[in-house]
C-alpha cells in the first residue's frame, strides 16, 4: 500500500496520461485491450481492467473509453462496466463507474448497473484517477462520492498486437 501510494504522489503531473495510451490508435474501434493490475486490497488482489475504443471516433484523439473489470467475484459483484475519459486541465484520466457505456464488444459480459446488488459495494459512486508511470504502465487510486478510498493499483498494458 504504502510502495503504490508513494508511485501515485510522485507521478502526479510527472507525464501525460491520454486515452490513445490506454488503447492506441492502431487498434481497431470495440477490440479490447488488457490491463492487468494488482491494487492494495487485503484480497482479490490481482485483476484486469479491460479497455476498448467506441466506433467512430478519432482513434488518435478519443473522447472516451469503454471497459470493465475482469476478476476472480465478478460473478457476485458483476463486471464493473465504466466510462474512462481525460480530465479537463489535468494530465490524467478518470475511470468513471457512475456512467454505463451504451455499446461493448461482443465477447464481453452484458451491462449491468454498477449500483444494485453486491456490485453497488465495489463500484457504486466511484471514479478511479489514472496517472501514466510509463509507456505501458498507470497508477490509480480510488474515490467514492468524491472521497479518496485509501486505495490505489498498477496497470500493465498488453502490448496489442500492430499498436
Amino acid at each position: 500500500r504504502s510502495e503504490q501510494r508513494r508511485l501515485y504522489a510522485a507521478v502526479e503531473n510527472f507525464l501525460p496520461l491520454e486515452l490513445a495510451d490506454l488503447v492506441p490508435a492502431s487498434v481497431a474501434d470495440l477490440a479490447q485491450v488488457r490491463h492487468f493490475g494488482r491494487n492494495t486490497l487485503p484480497a482479490f488482489t490481482l485483476f484486469e481492467k479491460r479497455f476498448c475504443r467506441p466506433r467512430g471516433g478519432d482513434p488518435r484523439k478519443p473522447d472516451a473509453l469503454y471497459g470493465y473489470n475482469f476478476q476472480t467475484l465478478s460473478p457476485l459483484t458483476g463486471p464493473g462496466y465504466f466510462v474512462a475519459r481525460a480530465v479537463p486541465g489535468r494530465p490524467e484520466v478518470d475511470i468513471d463507474y457512475r456512467e454505463l457505456p451504451p455499446e461493448h464488444p461482443d465477447a464481453w459480459p452484458a451491462i449491468r448497473s454498477n449500483e444494485r446488488g453486491l456490485g453497488r459495494l465495489v463500484y457504486g459512486f466511484m471514479v478511479d484517477t489514472l496517472r501514466r508511470v510509463s509507456e505501458h504502465v498507470t497508477i490509480g487510486s480510488a474515490a467514492r462520492n468524491g472521497k479518496p478510498l485509501g486505495s490505489w493499483f498498477v496497470l500493465c498494458r498488453e502490448d496489442p498486437i500492430g499498436a
